[in-house]
């Protein structure tokens, strides 16, 4: 934005600090449901990969806090690598969709409280079921924007987490970066549903906004076979806490969902001068999505990952 603060003149690189990126990979089979997100605030970046096993209903969760200038989301992703590396933590994600190809590999070496885990997932882009949406959310009261990317497809590959060794089976990714300006506090919910509905690739992401005066415009969207039908607003509640049944309903009976947790991570994270609250919940939804042309997507324990965020900057 050449003018962000209006007449005010101050540069905008004041306002570009603000700027927060964060990247998230998200996949599920039979097996396994999980999710590899990298969050970048420009002054410290944050690696979270969590995997739950849908039979046992085994969780595990590796994180890493990194350094300015560590990682870095791109601007482009025709071409692009997206990673953390320590000695101990490892993910990658690479977008080459001049090739139709979105590739993850991560390696983490275990420890007393955790296995070792390692794991390898392609998309190919160029199979049937294959949808892609890129967005830009004015928020008109901050004078401020968010920009979105979502993609969704099939997905092969292989997970070894210590306990379980086994390939990826009819499986499922989600793939979601975005940037937008965040206030100094900021509290927002995202949810995001993704397997095969009827032997179609069926994924799904809804949320609140991030400033809740701009509710006119969201990235809400339900990738149907390939399709991509967009979603309108819809209110987010938990009248049981986040690790009781969320409700999902929107004002134009296109969306009446209820999330229901199985398993919650949750963490508190105090750097330089951030602080979040912050819980990622593997859960099932029930309900129904209405689309447009009045195709009802009733969905019964179909399994998905929920966020419920807080940040202070």
């Amino acid at each position: 934005m050449t003018r962000p603060f209006g007449d005010l003149p101050l540069p905008n690189v004041i306002s570009n600090s603000r700027i927060k990126e964060v990247c998230r990979f998200l996949f599920c089979d039979s097996n396994t449901v999980g999710e590899i997100e990298l969050f970048d605030a420009g002054y410290f970046s944050f690696m979270e990969t969590t995997l739950w096993n849908r039979k046992t209903g085994r969780k595990i969760a590796y994180r890493q806090l990194q350094p300015p200038g560590f990682m870095r989301l791109p601007g482009n992703l025709e071409n692009s690598t997206m990673s953390c590396r320590t000695r101990s933590r490892y993910v990658r994600i690479l977008t080459r969709f001049s090739k139709h190809i979105l590739h993850a590999d991560f390696d983490f070496l275990g420890s007393d409280l955790r296995p070792p885990c390692e794991g390898r997932l392609d998309m190919d882009l160029a199979l049937p079921g294959v949808a892609e949406l890129s967005s830009l959310i004015p928020y008109g009261v901050k004078r401020r924007c968010l920009i979105s990317y979502q993609l969704t497809g099939p997905v092969s590959g292989w997970i070894h987490t210590g306990y379980d060794d086994h390939p990826l089976e009819n499986a499922v990714g989600f793939f979601d970066i975005r940037k937008a300006y965040f206030a100094l506090r900021t509290k927002y919910s995202k949810l995001v549903g993704l397997g095969e509905h009827s032997g179609r690739v069926c994924s799904f992401q809804l949320g609140n906004s991030v400033y809740h005066d701009d509710y006119t415009y969201n990235d809400n969207v339900l990738f149907l076979d390939g399709r991509v039908v967009p979603l309108p607003p819809v209110r987010i509640t938990r009248p049981e806490g986040v690790t009781g049944p969320w409700i999902i309903q929107d004002t134009e009976s296109m969306v009446d969902l209820i999330f229901t947790p199985v398993s919650d991570s949750s963490r508190k994270l105090s750097a330089f001068v951030v602080r979040t609250d912050y819980h990622t919940v593997y859960g099932f939804f029930d309900g129904v999505l209405l689309t447009p042309s009045g195709e009802r997507v009733v969905l019964k324990a179909y399994p998905g990952i929920g966020k419920k965020i807080l940040l202070r900057v």
